[in-house]
């Protein structure tokens, strides 16, 4: 007799939690689903094909291994930092990328620009079906279109991994410690 009350709430329990309210939601304001990924890879091909200067080496603040890299054509604010001891085996890759207007004001990604290429290239390198991650990505943080002022973050995770870009033009790929 007890476990009638238990069963209905957990039917009920179910039938809330469907998806449909988020396809709707997603449809009606012209946002690209969230995609799911799968990583090729995180070694030293992080960086193959990316417009970058001569790495620069040094630690971080638990002693790993950090190479950081001018963006090619931007300003010194814009790097790329690959992390980890065994090229084989990176924990992290980040940057930031912005691009700027005539006086400095940040202006986000365009399509064509370089900062979206960077991270499309990048993205392209470590997971499978990159064109979508970096479309929902860039839209879901505010890059395109930029609206500034507004604070903006998206992730993609698939357990292990995690892709991260926000309004800043801050990006991570990196393993989460479980």
């Amino acid at each position: 007799m007890k476990k009638i009350p238990v069963l209905m709430l957990a039917v009920l329990l179910a039938a809330c939690g469907g998806k449909s309210d988020t396809a709707a939601s997603q449809a009606d304001t012209g946002l690209p689903p969230k995609p799911s990924f799968k990583v090729k890879f995180i070694d030293s091909t992080v960086t193959q094909g990316l417009p970058l200067g001569k790495a620069s080496e040094d630690k971080t603040n638990d002693g790993k291994k950090r190479l950081s890299y001018a963006i090619e054509g931007m300003d010194a604010q814009n790097v790329l930092e690959v992390i980890g001891n065994r090229p084989e085996d990176l924990e992290v890759v980040s940057g930031r990328c912005m691009q700027t207007d005539g006086q400095g004001g940040k202006i986000g990604w365009t399509r064509d620009g370089r900062c979206r290429a960077l991270f499309a290239k990048l993205v392209a390198n470590v997971a499978d079906d990159a064109d979508k991650l970096t479309d929902y990505l860039v839209v879901h943080a505010g890059l395109l279109p930029y609206q500034a002022g507004r604070s903006g973050y998206a992730a993609v995770q698939n357990g292990r991994y995690i892709l991260e870009l926000d309004s800043d033009g801050l990006f991570f790929f990196r393993r989460r410690n479980i």
